[in-house]
């Protein structure tokens, strides 16, 4: 059964608006569905397919035709590297030679995840279906990376970028799916706005703690003694970039506290940000996120992580006390 986690939210999008209107007036013969999103892209090409066959075009989700897409068994909806492997020119060889069977409904409909994992002879390969597949057949290329397709290939494409969903969307949307408040909170402020993230997020134990434990070290981070306690936070000591991409969206979140802007989680922990928020000024605020940055960096280039975090905290002193 394909997935339609976020059907009603991706039922609202300007791509979807987009791939509707093009429907109504004849649908093109090649898109790229842009997004670093996968999992949100594999759910928008299942309602894509949907809307296409729908007796009604509505993507009902009860019709036969829309039972057949649901459930994987349409004869004229052709998948291609779901699991998101790099693609092989014999596969695009598979799938030139299938466009020109017939097809039982009169359209057919191509879905390739992960275009631009295609090899560059593999996408040679495609470039003439593309200018000009046989009538009633269109194919849908999902890109998380742009740069990994040739530019003759983005040239045969109309391009879609999927929508980049702001805090409050993401956060109903899994409260909408049972999520509790605080988890969904957290996964909104982790997930770059990317649906598919969220829910991972929402899912893992393991944001849900950082969080806590990034808030707790900020909240009992007050004078140079206390860097030694902090640093012994569990989360920092398991994953220490994991740890500062958590610190740095802990940080962001106090800045939307200060600026009076609405933090979508449960009253506790939104309680914990604009207390501690009331500590450091927005210019504070800012350096931090600098100094984390600069952390990270090192870390990258292979600094020992107990040099990194000890100047982080310690930078942070030093900015929180300077620009109070």
């Amino acid at each position: 059964m394909k997935e339609t986690t976020f059907e009603n939210t991706l039922r609202l999008t300007r791509a979807y608006d987009l791939i509707r209107k093009d429907l109504h007036h004849g649908l093109g013969h090649a898109y790229m569905v842009i997004s670093p999103d996968d999992d949100t892209v594999a759910e928008f090409f299942t309602l894509i397919a949907a809307t296409v066959f729908c007796t009604t075009q509505t993507a009902c989700m009860e019709c036969a035709e829309c039972h057949k897409v649901l459930t994987d068994n349409h004869p004229d909806v052709f998948t291609v590297n779901e699991g998101g492997e790099k693609i092989k020119v014999q596969e695009i060889k598979d799938l030139v030679a299938s466009v020109f069977i017939k097809s039982l409904s009169g359209r057919k409909i191509y879905f390739v995840h992960r275009a631009d994992l295609m090899t560059a002879d593999a996408q040679n390969k495609l470039l003439k279906t593309l200018e000009e597949p046989p009538a009633g057949v269109t194919i849908f290329l999902g890109v998380a990376n742009e740069a990994g397709l040739l530019d003759t290939v983005k040239s045969r494409c109309r391009h879609i970028y999927l929508d980049v969903f702001d805090r409050k969307t993401v956060f109903d949307a899994l409260t909408g799916l049972g999520c509790d408040p605080e988890a969904a909170g957290i996964a909104a402020a982790c997930c770059e706005g990317q649906l598919g993230k969220a829910r991972r997020i929402a899912m893992s134990a393991d944001y849900k703690q950082y969080y806590s434990e990034a808030l707790t070290l900020l909240e009992n981070l007050h004078r140079s003694p206390d860097v030694l306690k902090v640093e012994g936070s569990p989360s920092l000591a398991k994953n220490t970039a994991d740890f500062l991409r958590i610190l740095t969206v802990v940080v962001r979140d106090m800045m939307t506290a200060k600026e009076g802007r609405q933090l979508f989680f449960d009253r506790t922990l939104s309680a914990r940000v604009n207390a501690l928020q009331e500590k450091y000024s927005l210019r504070a605020l800012a350096l931090i996120i600098e100094k984390i940055n600069e952390a990270q960096e090192k870390l990258f280039y292979g600094v020992p992580s107990l040099a990194v975090t000890d100047s982080l905290l310690f930078s942070v002193l030093e900015v929180r006390h300077k620009w109070q």
